[in-house]
């Protein structure tokens, strides 16, 4: 944001000199843009014109020679028809910006705006940067419904130019767990999980983003077609912990063995199959290493796996190994990442796992943005960080991670050095658009972040407050994120151990089946790697968590009303979808969970019937929360592929649990679909088919 800001300034400060102090933008001024230009630079330079037609009301005239071009022109080159005073930059996806007079001989123009970069996504990043720092469009415009202001014209000042690069070398996406997405606008008939044409926003807000990177998807195969499309936008494809090489693990054939130690030729021979599917001309950053088909440590899913750590670290390594020769022998400089996902993290920090020379190792955030380094992080490594997360006590709705913590924790990997690889987990992106923009800002510019002063956190706060809301609201709207970000109830001590959204909903069910099934004083599996207790006593302190947190909510919710008048009209549906409606689902979400948990250390049925109810009405609430959010183009986004979270399922086991304390028979259906962890993937992938890995 910050060179936005100063941007801002500039232009208004040139309405203040002579007019000749500036180039004027006007509807008469052309774009110039060659048709040898790449096709990705030639998909951007659709996205200006679009961009251009909103803030000044007409279409943008475009030619493709400087003899066509008029008095004002804006350029857009990578190497055509370049004027010789702009000083074309070089390195790693460099942008610049350059106002210049006389840019052509013989051409009927005589200023230009000249957009251009180090290579293909530098002039790109440049394209978009002009949009956003001068033509006010918001990168996540799509995501936040934001449509710039009308102009009459666009002042560039006639000495204007700038030239940035990234911090980050590699930074982008992971649309994870995209159940929304692919409920709301599914692409079975374009053979995709989400439609094309959704992707193609994805791909356009990564790109806005000064982003270069896109894992396109949680359980896909390389050859689908929103890989084809994001080649074609220019950007670069890596892959999950899971699926290596791009395997789509998910998709494993029942009756194949699936185990590097008791079948290490079939495992390989499917990671071949699978690194020679992606297109010709994509370009990979190929990531390795190994876990058990489903996203689970191997030794939980394979007999064969041996019982010490020292042994499974092994295993992880001898993969490693394979996978890297694989990659080399039709890639010999191809980049690779390990990402070291829980268990292997943990290896590493015990020195029982190595990082192979040449493979660049990728620390995992807790879910909750806390890097899982322990202080060992070093330069030349990267981040796999959330800004959502599908965990069953995380976030999937709405924000969760404070700025400050993305700051202090992504702005310490800066300080490292550690700025080789950057993927942020969005999950369904539209829920988090606050806090995965800010991530995306840190990676290309960290130095504001890690400044000693002012807090960059505070500041982009502020910005985004009176950017997305309008300056009236602004002031009031910070605090109501502070307070936002104060008040999720605990579940275990740790600063980040926050229950999400998630939480409300999985835990419930949980407590719920126990009452049903009397297995509420059976130990439980750790959860979230915290002491084993029963259903009960975790009970017992989640409804003293949610109570404490129940103030915190009601603040948060009461400093959200008072800013609901003073938001500017334009962004009143924003509002809802971004504060409304969020706020809404965890303060209903923390008081229903503590109904629950209060129903359970009663042996009064009066008296759980009464917290039933309660808990019944305050989960409707977040239903109606998430409808509210579902205006215009938008409609269904929460509550047609709400698959993971399943807010719906919780109405139904409460309603007929309920039913059950009235006299009635449980019904067997919700208490199965309520125990069902496959349904969401099986909906995701469901325009897969049949299809299954090749070997």
């Amino acid at each position: 944001m910050k060179a936005g800001r100063l941007a801002v300034i500039a232009c208004l400060g040139a309405g203040a000199v002579t007019a000749r102090a500036a180039i004027r933008l006007t509807p008469q001024t052309t774009l110039l843009i060659s048709q040898d230009e790449p096709g990705p630079v030639q998909r951007a330079a659709r996205d200006i014109e679009s961009d251009w037609r909103k803030v000044l009301g007409q279409p943008l005239r475009v030619v493709h020679d400087p003899k066509e071009a008029a008095a004002t022109t804006l350029a857009i080159t990578l190497d055509d028809d370049l004027p010789s005073q702009v000083e074309k930059p070089t390195g790693w996806e460099k942008l610049r910006i350059q106002a210049v007079r006389k840019p052509w001989p013989g051409s009927p123009a005589r200023q230009a705006v000249v957009l251009t970069g180090s290579d293909v996504r530098g002039t790109i990043y440049a394209i978009y940067q002009f949009s956003q720092q001068f033509l006010g469009v918001d990168p996540l415009y799509w995501w936040t419904d934001h449509e710039p202001a009308r102009q009459a014209a666009i002042e560039v000042p006639n000495d204007f130019s700038e030239t940035q690069g990234p911090a980050f070398h590699y930074r982008g996406f992971f649309i994870n767990d995209e159940d929304l997405l692919t409920g709301w606008r599914p692409g079975i008939r374009d053979g995709a999980d989400i439609s094309l044409k959704t992707w193609n926003r994805v791909f356009e807000a990564i790109l806005r983003l000064k982003g270069d990177m896109v894992i396109p998807g949680t359980w896909i195969f390389p050859y689908e077609p929103q890989i084809r499309l994001a080649v074609k936008r220019g950007l670069i494809i890596t892959q999950h912990h899971v699926n290596v090489l791009g395997l789509d693990t998910y998709r494993w054939p029942d009756n194949v063995p699936y185990s590097f130690i008791s079948h290490p030729k079939i495992f390989e021979s499917a990671l071949e199959r699978s690194a020679e599917e992606y297109p010709p001309k994509a370009r990979i950053v190929w990531s390795v290493g190994y876990r058990g088909k489903n996203d689970f440590p191997f030794w939980l899913v394979d007999p064969s796996a041996p019982k010490t750590p020292a042994a499974r670290a092994q295993v992880i390594q001898d993969a490693m190994g394979k996978e890297i020769e694989i990659v080399r022998q039709h890639h010999a400089n191809a980049p690779i990442v390990f990402n070291a996902w829980a268990e292997s993290a943990a290896f590493i920090r015990q020195g029982l796992l190595k990082v192979p020379p040449g493979v660049t190792l990728v620390w995992p955030d807790d879910g909750h943005g806390t890097l899982q380094d322990r202080g060992e992080i070093k330069a030349g490594e990267g981040e796999y960080y959330h800004t959502a997360m599908i965990d069953y006590r995380s976030n999937h709705f709405s924000e969760l991670v404070p700025l400050e913590r993305i700051g202090e924790e992504l702005g310490r990997a800066a300080k490292a050095g550690a700025t080789r690889y950057l993927v942020v987990n969005t999950s369904n992106l539209r829920p988090v658009v606050m806090t995965s923009r800010a991530t995306m800002e840190l990676a290309w510019n960290p130095k504001p972040w890690i400044a000693s002063a002012p807090d960059e956190s505070e500041v982009y706060l502020a910005q985004w407050c009176r950017e997305e809301f309008g300056p009236r609201a602004a002031p009031t709207l910070e605090k109501y994120y502070h307070a936002y970000f104060a008040a999720p109830a605990k579940y275990g001590p740790a600063p980040d151990d926050s229950m999400g959204d998630q939480f409300y909903q999985v835990m419930s069910r949980g407590l719920l089946v126990g009452l049903v099934k009397g297995t509420l004083n059976k130990p439980l599996p750790s959860f979230g790697n915290r002491p084993r207790r029963t259903l009960s006593q975790m009970a017992a302190s989640i409804e003293t968590e949610c109570q404490q947190a129940r103030a915190r909510w009601e603040d948060a919710l009461r400093l959200a009303e008072q800013a609901r008048p003073l938001v500017a009209r334009g962004r009143r549906r924003f509002f809802q979808a971004n504060v409304m409606t969020q706020v809404e689902i965890n303060l209903h979400g923390n008081q229903m969970m503590e109904d629950v948990a209060a129903a359970t250390q009663t042996d009064s049925t009066r008296e759980r019937m009464e917290r039933i109810r309660s808990a019944l009405r305050e989960d409707k609430a977040i239903e109606a929360a998430l409808h509210a959010a579902d205006y215009g183009k938008w409609k269904g986004f929460y509550t047609q592929g709400d698959w993971l979270e399943d807010v719906p399922l919780t109405v139904s086991l409460v309603r007929a649990y309920l039913r059950r304390l009235e006299g009635h028979a449980m019904d067997l259906n919700t208490m199965i679909r309520a125990q069902d962890g496959g349904f969401a993937y099986y909906m995701i992938t469901a325009y897969q088919g049949t299809q299954k890995v090749q070997f």
